[in-house]
């Protein structure tokens, strides 16, 4: 399941420049804004992960039902041909 692998990251991203930028407005000094963001960043990192984590097992589970519904439905196809063959 690929469909996610990117979320962390543009997560990540977005709260980094979030947070640069408030604290160039607010004028913070390079080693405070050094370290508040890569504090940012690794915790908005983190989410992100769990976020992309919990809608890859969203989406199995959808597609796993999806695939049990077919296979019933076939199944049931099959019998009602083997029944009308008799």
């Amino acid at each position: 399941m690929n469909k996610f692998r990117n979320v962390p990251a543009l997560i990540t991203l977005l709260a980094g420049f979030i947070t640069s930028v408030i604290m160039i407005v607010h004028r913070y000094s390079l080693v405070n804004f050094m370290w508040i963001l890569i504090a940012v960043m690794v915790g908005f990192y983190i989410c992100g992960v769990l976020i992309r984590f919990a809608l890859n097992k969203v989406v199995q589970n959808k597609e796993d039902k999806e695939n049990t519904v077919q296979e019933e439905e076939q199944e049931q196809t099959e019998e009602q041909e083997t029944a009308d063959e008799e």
